[in-house]
């Protein structure tokens, strides 16, 4: 098994008594009450109030991590139930130790293939579920946050004393191709099971291209079931619209799996999903199962102003501001309620307020960065605060883009740095050389190269000097004083080696020139290095 994430059975007491006696669902983690479905599902990123004094380079980085907070909601709660149900009820009817479910293993490839109906399987379980909702209302987050409460692979050996060694895929995610392809689809479930399970049925069924569609479905159905399946998952079901007979064939395609061998299947797509699903698969299952859920944008509501809440505690810049009721309504208005666009126009926002060098976040802040950022998505925007659910659904996806928004707000940053380090380097070399000419004439006036140095940086420690003539000023009275204040000591202003009356005298006795004296002395080569 190439998936080290299995987990191996383990069996639990059962209360309900249609789940007893039957490894698929006594092998499944307990049913979770409410406030179980909270503490497992929340999640609060890590958060350190002493990461707001980082370079804007690191904070950069660390605001990413806003995407990980999940705040659960009462839609998360309702999913969580109904999923927890969909799962068990489709295990209900095939128990691997019930008789009639072993036969219809051994012929389930021609029963499927000739469209015979199992007789082991209960019609009147529910075997669907659909989520409808406008792309980035959290629709898949909220589908992967759940299936992460159940293990993936169970691997079984032995039943109260019987020998089962089986595999179970409890869940399995895959994602509708943007032509609506069966076979896409059917590669694409060949593939993911293959990773997860070592197994090689695409090498041997879908790689040739040879086998059609007609023939490559029934080969599909038969292994989802020889495997347990638990419940399928296809996302992003509103490309099924884009080609009739492709729908048409993939939506026969989970009638099959659904009706025929109970596999109960879990829909998700954009409104524009909608009326395909309607026209197509809701008669073909004979009702909607566990119900249709719309996963609509967020009211704004109390519910509303919890999410923001958790949100607002993940603030970066250095000067963190409260939750008010007109950042409420700003980041409603500019998001209409839209978990995504939120999280991301929050984001902006405070990238904008590092970058800026304001480190704060506003209202006017926060409404410039939606103008500048959300031009793609305001027709989806204006659609939503319309309220008409026939321009909702022309907006199959909602394009934001969040990292070339990073990107341009990064570059500005950086611009803005460059010159203002630039600039510090130019005062630094500004004000090297202002000292240095500064202990130079110091030099002249007698004081020892030590002694200047201590007076330079002292009287610089209290004020910034840009004139020269006030920096020399200023330290040679403060060496005076010193030396007045020391007067006591045998320390003396004066240090004859340095003195240019002394080199030039030595000089000349030597028969040098003053000029050359100053030279041989290293005077003349400091000017030089200071012009």
């Amino acid at each position: 098994m190439k998936n080290n994430q299995f987990t191996h059975a383990y069996y639990q007491k059962q209360f309900v008594k249609e789940y007893q006696n039957n490894p698929l669902i006594e092998s499944l983690p307990p049913i979770l009450s409410k406030q179980e479905v909270i503490e497992k599902l929340s999640y609060y990123p890590h958060f350190d109030e002493s990461e707001r004094q980082l370079d804007s380079q690191y904070r950069f980085h660390i605001i990413q991590r806003l995407f990980s907070l999940f705040q659960v909601l009462p839609f998360h709660i309702d999913l969580e139930s109904r999923l927890s149900r969909l799962l068990r009820q489709g295990y209900v009817g095939r128990n691997p130790f019930s008789p009639t479910y072993a036969s219809s293993l051994i012929g389930g490839h021609e029963n499927i293939q000739n469209q015979v109906n199992q007789s082991w399987f209960n019609n009147s379980i529910p075997k669907g579920l659909t989520i409808i909702g406008p792309s980035g209302t959290g629709k898949s987050s909220a589908i992967a946050k759940a299936f992460e409460q159940l293990p993936q692979i169970i691997v079984h050996s032995e039943f109260k004393g019987r020998r089962f060694d089986h595999t179970q895929l409890v869940w399995l995610r895959l994602e509708c191709s943007h032509d609506g392809s069966v076979k896409g689809l059917v590669n694409q479930l060949f593939i993911t099971i293959d990773g997860l399970l070592g197994t090689n049925y695409f090498e041997k069924f879908g790689r040739s291209n040879r086998l059609s569609v007609n023939t490559l479905m029934p080969i599909a159905t038969q292994i989802l079931n020889s495997i347990f399946a638990g419940i399928l998952c296809i996302d992003e079901v509103q490309h099924l619209s884009l080609r009739g007979v492709g729908s048409k064939q993939m939506l026969n395609f989970f009638t099959t799996l659904s009706n025929m061998i109970g596999i109960p299947i879990v829909l998700i797509g954009t409104p524009s999903a909608m009326n395909v699903l309607q026209r197509e698969f809701r008669q073909a299952r004979r009702g909607s199962g566990q119900g249709d859920l719309i996963m609509d944008r967020m009211a704004n509501d109390e519910y509303w102003r919890l999410f923001l809440e958790s949100m607002w505690e993940y603030q970066w810049v250095r000067n963190p501001v409260e939750l008010t009721d007109e950042f409420v309504e700003i980041m409603y208005e500019e998001s209409q309620g839209i978990i995504d666009i939120c999280l991301k126009l929050f984001s902006l926002s405070q990238i904008r307020a590092i970058s800026s060098g304001s480190e704060s976040l506003s209202a006017p802040l926060i409404k410039q960065v939606a103008r500048d950022h959300l031009k793609l998505v305001q027709p989806m925007l204006k659609a939503l605060k319309s309220g008409d659910i026939n321009k909702i659904a022309q907006y199959e996806d909602i394009y934001f883009p969040f990292h070339e928004a990073v990107e341009r707000e990064r570059i500005d940053l950086e611009k803005n740095d460059f010159i203002k380090a630039i600039k510090n380097k130019q005062k630094s070399i500004d004000d090297t050389k202002l000292r240095e000419e500064a202990l130079f004439r110091l030099n002249l006036l007698g004081l020892s190269k030590e002694k200047g140095k201590q007076a330079i940086n002292e009287v610089c420690k209290a004020t910034t000097f840009t004139d020269l003539q006030e920096l020399v000023k200023s330290a040679y009275q403060y060496s005076v004083q010193i030396t007045v204040e020391n007067k006591g000591t045998k320390e003396t202003l004066v240090n004859p080696e340095n003195d240019l009356r002394t080199i030039v005298k030595e000089g000349k006795e030597k028969g040098l020139s003053a000029y050359a004296s100053l030279k041989e002395s290293g005077f003349i080569r400091r000017v030089k290095e200071v012009g």
